[in-house]
């Protein structure tokens, strides 16, 4: 995003500011597809994509190397501070401040390009635009995925809100499978009226929002399957079949539950509807990119007299032309004008009028001329309408534009 040349990048397209619609329909088809997706299977963005989630997953791996496990973190807070525990602590919070600050420099890089901000901080530097930004990415990033954590996703995410909205009993979520695991019991395999769930509470241990997948499924579930990989890892010492816990749909436990073969239908009203919805935006936004201009030209009328008589007895005109180019390559145009005979265009700064002028118009240029134009009195029929055409030589394209040239007729 080059603020501060009124344009955007995306991948190889340019958008000027006229062109803020493709910005909101990819930001139209991010919200349909994520729609779409969560309809499909739950929460898959909160556990594997959302940004946060990623930021807490590294932050954990980051204690679990320098501090060790979960119990031999609770132990080492409890411990007074010693040369060890300074140590730890230092290490981890000196990767969790790079994870932070990487955070942020890429982000910052999406409106002040990479090459200039990475000399501009080497050099101490940085705009305070960018700065406030950098610092405050940073601190916010290594506040939340280092402490807040889970709470973010409880009480500050509204996604978590409106999740059941697209939820429906087909959504593939994680679930635990009450008519396997019910009743609980500590492992002792001469009792056979306990039911697989053995009670050891790994599930609750690694779940990152703290909750108990076994009391149903609640909103502060993300959907990142730990615990189907924790529990997974007991059933196979126990020798029991896998997916106590895993990614299923409320209609298929119901029918498990009562011995019936499972039967999903994906297709539902409100899934064929996101789908629907997509492709047609995705259909309008490449039609708007096939047909997307390559150069803009606008005319406007000079704002002092409305005509001026010639000693010739010919009137004139007098333009604004803009022209942009909105390529990255230089174009070679002619302007001229059309609509009646005898017609001639002459540029502020030129001696004669001529059929046309031939410029070189820079990449990603704008330009403004002042355009002269003339017409010579014949039978004091002069028309009304005239064109501005913009000729694009090396692509062998026209664009055209009316203005009004007026008489005292």
């Amino acid at each position: 995003m080059d603020l501060p040349g009124r344009k955007a990048y995306l991948f190889g397209i340019e958008i000027w500011p006229e062109e803020a619609y493709y910005l909101a329909g990819i930001l139209i088809l991010a919200a349909l597809g994520l729609f779409f997706v969560t309809s499909l299977f739950g929460r898959i963005w909160c556990g594997y994509t959302c940004p946060h989630s990623v930021f807490v997953d590294l932050f954990l791996k980051t204690e679990l190397y320098f501090q060790g496990d979960r119990n031999a973190r609770i132990k080492l807070d409890q411990e007074p501070w010693h040369k060890e525990k300074t140590q730890k602590k230092l290490a981890t919070y000196g990767v969790w401040l790079v994870i932070a600050f990487s955070f942020a420099f890429g982000w910052v890089c999406y409106f002040y390009d990479a090459p200039s901000l990475a000399r501009d901080i080497m050099h101490f530097k940085v705009e305070s635009a960018g700065l406030s930004w950098l610092v405050g990415l940073t601190a916010s990033t290594f506040l939340f995925a280092g402490y807040v954590r889970e709470k973010v996703c409880t009480y500050m995410c509204p996604y978590g809100r409106f999740q059941s909205a697209m939820l429906d009993n087909d959504s593939s979520v994680v679930t635990y499978h009450p008519w396997r695991g019910e009743p609980r019991g500590k492992y002792n395999p001469a009792d056979k009226a306990l039911g697989d769930c053995i009670d050891c509470g790994k599930c609750v241990v690694v779940c990152p929002m703290g909750i108990d997948i076994r009391e149903g499924l609640q909103m502060q579930c993300i959907g990142c399957g730990l615990c189907v990989d924790a529990c997974n890892s007991v059933m196979e010492r126990l020798d029991r079949p896998l997916f106590l816990i895993a990614y299923d749909s409320i209609n298929s436990t119901l029918a498990k539950i009562k011995g019936e073969k499972p039967s999903r239908t994906i297709l539902q009203f409100k899934t064929a509807l996101f789908a629907t919805i997509f492709i047609i935006v995705s259909g309008l936004m490449l039609y708007a990119l096939a047909i997307k201009p390559e150069y803009k030209i606008t005319v406007l009328r000079d704002r002092g007299a409305l005509y001026t008589m010639l000693p010739d007895g010919s009137y004139r005109n007098n333009y604004i032309v803009k022209i942009s180019n909105k390529t990255s390559l230089p174009k070679k145009m002619r302007l001229s004008a059309t609509g009646a005979d005898n017609i001639a265009i002459k540029i502020q700064g030129q001696h004669e009028y001529s059929d046309s002028f031939t410029f070189i118009l820079q990449a990603e240029d704008e330009i403004e001329l002042e355009v002269f134009v003339k017409i010579a009195l014949i039978k004091d029929d002069i028309p009304r309408n005239i064109k501005f055409s913009l000729y694009d030589l090396d692509a062998m394209k026209t664009l055209e534009i009316e203005s009004t040239f007026i008489t005292r007729n």
